[in-house]
C-alpha cells in the first residue's frame, strides 16, 4: 500500500473554497457552475480570470451572498464581472497599484448592489476616464440616486459627446457632474438637454458655434459691396469726363469770354448744373444703398443674436452700431486690390470736385461774370452741396478690414501676420483678467496648496515630477524671471512644461533666440506686422520659454531685460498699464499674466571644457534673473527603472564615478554623464529586449569617453563591485531583465577595456 501525500496549501485553499460554495449557495445550478469553474482553475484546465486565489475567492463568496435571482441572471453577471476585471486590471498583477485596485473592484462590482448588478458598467463610458478613481466617483454618484440610474444611457451619451472638448480629466469630471445634477425624469426633451449642456461646455472651453447661415449672409453682403464699388467706378468715369470738359472750357473760355460771355455763361451753367445734379443723384443713390445695406445687415445680426443669446456677438453688434468703421464685417470678403481701387476712386472724385470748385472760385473773368449773373448763387450752393455729399459718401464707404491672411489686433489698424506655423494669434480680444495662480487677492498658501493638490493627483496616476518643480512654480507665481541651468537631459524643459500645466498658463516654447528681431518683430515690405512668439506671449498673457539662453547674444538679453523691467512695474501696480513698442509703431499693453522663463547649460559665466560655445551673460541680466541650479533627480530615475533594480544600481554607480572624475578635474558638470532621457531609453530596450547588454554599455555609457576617462571609470567600477578579473565568457542571459548586477558591472568593465584599446 502506497504512502499518502499531504495536500499542498494551494490544494487546501481550493478544497475550502469549494466546500464554502456548496454550503453557502441555495441554487444547485449556480453551485455546480461555480464548483466546475473553480475545479477547472485548480486542475490547470483554464486560467484564473481573477488573477490570484484571494481575488477569486472574494468575488465568488460576495456574489453567492448577494443571492441573485435565477441561474441565467447569475451567469450573465458573472461573465460581465470577468470582463470588467480585464478592463480594470489589464496587466494582471503587473498593473500599477494592483492591491488597491483589486479591493476597489471587489467593493464596487461584486456585490448585489454593485455597478454590474445594477447594470451601470459600460466599457465605452469607462474608457473616457484617465483615472479609475474618477470613474468610480462618477459611477457611484449615479448609483446613489434612482433618478440618475434611470438616465444612465443619457449620461453616457453626453459623456461621449463632451469628452473631445475637455482639456483635462478634472474638466471632464466637472462637466459630467454638472450634467447629472440637472437630470430629472420630468425633462420633456433629453436630446435638447444634452445639446444645451454640450453647447455651454464648448463655450467654457473657448469654442463658439459658427452659424453657416451668418457666413452665407456675410458672403452675400460682400458681393453687394462689390456691386457698389462698380457703381463708384462708373461714377469716376463721369467725373473724369466732366473734368475733361471743364478743362476744355477753361482753355477756350479765356480766349472767347470777352466776346461771347453770354454764350459762355449759358454753356457753363447748363453743363455744371446738369453734371452736378447727375452726380449728386448717383452719390445720393449710392449713399442710401450703402446705409440701407448696413441697416439690413445689422438687423439680420440682431435677429440672429436674439436666437443665440450670445453675449460675445452682442458686443460686436453694439460696436458695429456705434462705429461705422466696423463696415469691415460687411466687406470681409473684399480683396486688398479692390479696397485700393475704392480709395483711388474716392480720391479721384475729391480731386475732380476740388478742381471744379477752384475753377469756379478763382478764375477772375468767370468770377466777374458769375457775380453779375442772377443764378450764380445757385451754382455755388449746388457745388458746395455736391462737395459735402462726396465727403459723406467717402466716409461712409471706408473699408478698414484687410482680407489677407492675418488678423487685426483690437484697437489697431495694423494687419498682424504670424511669423511661422508655430505662432498662433487668437481671434478673440486679449484677456487681461489675472489667472487664479497669479491673483494676489487669494492668499499665496491657498494658491500653492491647490497646485500641489493637483500635483499629488497626477502623481497617483503615475506621473513623475522632478524635485525642483515646486520651487520653479513658486518663482513663476511670484513673477520671477527664472533661469534654470544644469547638464543636458536632466529634465529642465520637461519641468517647465509641467510647471505651466500645474499653474494653468499656456506655454510657448521659443527655443533659442538668435537676434533682437526674433523678439521685437518687424514690418514686411507690404507694411504688415510680422508677429513673434514674444509678442504673442506678452499681449495674450502666456508664459514664454527661451532655451539655450547662455548661447544667445547681448542684444537679445538687453531687449528681454527691458521687457521684464516693464513687467515688474505691471505686477507692482496692476491698475497702471505698461506698454511695449514692437517693430515701428505697434505699441501694446503688457498682459499681467505674461511670464518669462529661460534655460541653459552653464551658470552664465562663459564657456568651459564641456560647453565651449557658451557666452557670458551680462551682469545686469543676471541680477534680474532668479537662477536655479538643476541636476539629475535620482528619485525620478528610480521610478523610471521600477522593478529593474540591478540596472538602476549600475546607472547610479556610473553617475557617481562620473561626478568623481569631474571633481578631480575641477569641472562644474561631469562630461558624458547618463541623463534622465538615457534612463527612459534603457528601460525601453529592456522591455523590448531590442538590444544586447554590450550595445547598451557602449551606446549609453562608454562610447564618447576619452582614454583617461575610461581608465578612471573602469577603476571606480572595479572598486565598487570588487571585480578583480573578467571571465573569458560572461554568462550573459538573452533576456536583459534577467541579468544580475555583477554581470552588468563586468559588462561595463569589458566595454571600458574595448574602448581603451580603440582609443
Amino acid at each position: 500500500m502506497g504512502l499518502l501525500t499531504e495536500d499542498t496549501q494551494e490544494e487546501k485553499d481550493y478544497k475550502r473554497l469549494i466546500k464554502n460554495i456548496k454550503s453557502a449557495s441555495n441554487n444547485s445550478e449556480i453551485t455546480n457552475f461555480l464548483v466546475d469553474y473553480v475545479s477547472a482553475i485548480r486542475d490547470k484546465k483554464r486560467n484564473n480570470d481573477f488573477v490570484d486565489f484571494e481575488f477569486l475567492e472574494a468575488v465568488i463568496l460576495e456574489m453567492i451572498n448577494s443571492s441573485y435571482s435565477g441561474f441565467n441572471n447569475f451567469t450573465t453577471i458573472f461573465t460581465k464581472t470577468v470582463l470588467a476585471v480585464k478592463y480594470f486590471l489589464p496587466e494582471g498583477e503587473e498593473t500599477p497599484e494592483y492591491a488597491a485596485i483589486k479591493h476597489a473592484f471587489i467593493s464596487n462590482f461584486s456585490s448585489g448592489d454593485g455597478l454590474i448588478a445594477q447594470d451601470l458598467f459600460d466599457y465605452k463610458f469607462y474608457s473616457l476616464f484617465s483615472s479609475r478613481l474618477d470613474y468610480l466617483t462618477i459611477a457611484n454618484l449615479i448609483k446613489s440616486n434612482p433618478e440618475y440610474q434611470k438616465n444612465y444611457k443619457i449620461i453616457v451619451q453626453f459623456a461621449c459627446a463632451v469628452a473631445p472638448y475637455c482639456i483635462n480629466a478634472q474638466t471632464f469630471k466637472n462637466e459630467i457632474i454638472s450634467f447629472i445634477a440637472g437630470l430629472t425624469t420630468e425633462l420633456d426633451d433629453f436630446e435638447q438637454y444634452i445639446n444645451s449642456h454640450l453647447m455651454e461646455a464648448k463655450k467654457r472651453m473657448g469654442i463658439y458655434p459658427i452659424d453657416e447661415k451668418e457666413l452665407a449672409l456675410i458672403s452675400e453682403e460682400a458681393e453687394r459691396a462689390q456691386r457698389y464699388i462698380a457703381k463708384l467706378e462708373a461714377m469716376q468715369k463721369k467725373i473724369d469726363s466732366f473734368c475733361e470738359r471743364v478743362d476744355t472750357k477753361i482753355k477756350s473760355g479765356r480766349q472767347e469770354i470777352s466776346t461771347s460771355i453770354n454764350n459762355g455763361k449759358k454753356e457753363i451753367n447748363d453743363t455744371s448744373k446738369s453734371a452736378v445734379e447727375a452726380m449728386q443723384k448717383s452719390i445720393e443713390d449710392a449713399k442710401e444703398a450703402i446705409i440701407k445695406n448696413l441697416d439690413d445687415y445689422l438687423l439680420t445680426l440682431e435677429q440672429s443674436l436674439k436666437a443665440s443669446s450670445d453675449e460675445v456677438f452682442k458686443q460686436i453688434l453694439q460696436d458695429a452700431q456705434k462705429k461705422i468703421d466696423d463696415i469691415r464685417l460687411l466687406a470681409r470678403g473684399l480683396s486688398s486690390n479692390t479696397t485700393t481701387d475704392l480709395l483711388r476712386v474716392q480720391k479721384t472724385a475729391e480731386e475732380g470736385v476740388a478742381r471744379l470748385r477752384e475753377y469756379v472760385e478763382t478764375e477772375p473773368q468767370l468770377q466777374a461774370y458769375l457775380k453779375s449773373a442772377a443764378d450764380n448763387q445757385t451754382i455755388m450752393e449746388a457745388l458746395k452741396k455736391f462737395s459735402e455729399m462726396q465727403v459723406a459718401a467717402t466716409t461712409s464707404a471706408t473699408v478698414t478690414s484687410n482680407p489677407q491672411s492675418g488678423i487685426i489686433i483690437p484697437g489697431y489698424d495694423r494687419l498682424v501676420i504670424p511669423a511661422g506655423p508655430s505662432v498662433i494669434i487668437p481671434k478673440e480680444p486679449t484677456q487681461s483678467m489675472v489667472i487664479p495662480a497669479f491673483d494676489e487677492a487669494i492668499p499665496f498658501d491657498e494658491r500653492m496648496n491647490r497646485i500641489l493638490a493637483e500635483k499629488r493627483r497626477r502623481e497617483e496616476n503615475g506621473e513623475f515630477f522632478h524635485e525642483m518643480v515646486e520651487e520653479v512654480i513658486r518663482c513663476i507665481i511670484e513673477g520671477d524671471w527664472v533661469y534654470i541651468w544644469g547638464p543636458s537631459g536632466c529634465g529642465k524643459s520637461y519641468v517647465i512644461k509641467q510647471a505651466a500645466e500645474l499653474i494653468g498658463i499656456d506655454l510657448i516654447d521659443n527655443g533659442k533666440i538668435t537676434d533682437k528681431y526674433s523678439i521685437m518683430a518687424y514690418n514686411d515690405p507690404h507694411g504688415r506686422f510680422r508677429a513673434t512668439q514674444t509678442f504673442i506671449a506678452l499681449f495674450y498673457g502666456k508664459m514664454i520659454s527661451y532655451d539655450e539662453f547662455d548661447n544667445g547674444n547681448t542684444d537679445t538679453h538687453v531687449v528681454l531685460t527691458s521687457i521684464y523691467s516693464n513687467l515688474l512695474d505691471v505686477l507692482e501696480n496692476l491698475s497702471k498699464p505698461r506698454y511695449i513698442t514692437f517693430a515701428e509703431d505697434m505699441t501694446v499693453p503688457i498682459n499681467p499674466n505674461f511670464r518669462i522663463i529661460s534655460a541653459g547649460n552653464t551658470r552664465g559665466s562663459g564657456e568651459n571644457e564641456i560647453f565651449s560655445s557658451r557666452g557670458r551673460i551680462d551682469e545686469a541680466v543676471q541680477e534680474r534673473q532668479t537662477p536655479l541650479r538643476f541636476n539629475y533627480d535620482n528619485h525620478v530615475e528610480e521610478k523610471i527603472f521600477g522593478e529593474f533594480k540591478n540596472w538602476y544600481d549600475i546607472f547610479i554607480k556610473f553617475r557617481m564615478a562620473c561626478d568623481a572624475y569631474a571633481k578631480q578635474r575641477g569641472l562644474d558638470v561631469a562630461p558624458g554623464i547618463t541623463t534622465t532621457r538615457d534612463a527612459a531609453a534603457i528601460v525601453k530596450y529592456i522591455k523590448h529586449n531590442s538590444k544586447t547588454i554590450d550595445q547598451i554599455m557602449r551606446e549609453k555609457f562608454t562610447q564618447t569617453k576619452e582614454k583617461d576617462y575610461l581608465i578612471f571609470l573602469k577603476k571606480q567600477f572595479c572598486d565598487y563591485y570588487h571585480i578583480h578579473n573578467l571571465d573569458d565568457e560572461l554568462n550573459v542571459p538573452r533576456e536583459l531583465r534577467k541579468a544580475d548586477t555583477l554581470i552588468l558591472a563586468k559588462s561595463f568593465v569589458k566595454a571600458c577595456n574595448e574602448g581603451i584599446e580603440e582609443r
